[in-house]
């Protein structure tokens, strides 16, 4: 019995490989299906106007924004001259 197991030839392992084919697109719009069927989106007109409102808002604060710095920094420009200026005499 002993010298069976050491005589004996091994069996060649068999592999049960199955390919897969990934698909990016497939993945991602699985994803956007799974999130839809969740919570559906509610498409009125109000809720489409204030999104519209929202995001016009945003956009223009930051204008608002970087126009505001670049006038403080104007001031303070020629404010820090009128002082320099100003101490010469």
């Amino acid at each position: 019995m002993m010298f069976g197991k050491f005589f004996k030839p091994q069996t060649h392992y068999v592999f049960d490989y199955k390919p897969r084919y990934y698909s990016e697109r497939k993945e991602r719009l699985k994803k956007l299906q799974e999130k839809a069927e969740i919570a559906p989106p509610i498409i009125s007109k109000n809720n489409l106007k204030n999104e519209w409102i929202k995001k016009k808002q945003s956009s223009a604060s930051h204008g608002t924004m970087i126009r505001l710095a670049i006038i403080i920094t104007i001031l303070v420009g020629i404010a820090t001259y009128v002082f320099d200026l100003h101490r010469l005499f």
